[in-house]
């Protein structure tokens, strides 16, 4: 993502929305370059990290797999803490605000 112009977020955005749309809120979620796979059965699971991947690559979307978790369950994503069944605020992200 290249910074600097006015609607970059924007449209980056929109780029990742059209590579994942026909999946999104079924078992993707993004937020610019923040995405998450999530379902509770394994197999399918590695089909669609699979299918995820596979879309980045072929769109040419490059992505930083040191930065990746795979198979964990628990997770922060966007300020948020996610573990299995429930989702919580990263207390770090307002610590700011309260001090």
């Amino acid at each position: 993502m290249q910074f600097g112009f006015t609607n970059t977020p924007a449209i980056f955005q929109r780029r990742i929305n059209s590579v994942l749309g026909e999946h999104l809120d079924e078992f993707v979620m993004a937020y610019l370059n923040n995405i998450i796979i999530y379902l509770n059965n394994e197999e399918e699971h590695r089909k669609y990290i699979e299918w995820v991947l596979q879309r980045l690559y072929n769109k040419e979307i490059p992505i930083a797999i040191k930065k990746c978790e795979f198979y964990t369950t628990k997770t922060n994503f966007i300020g948020f803490i996610i573990k299995l069944g429930r989702i919580s605020i990263d207390l770090k992200k307002i610590k700011a605000i309260v001090n």
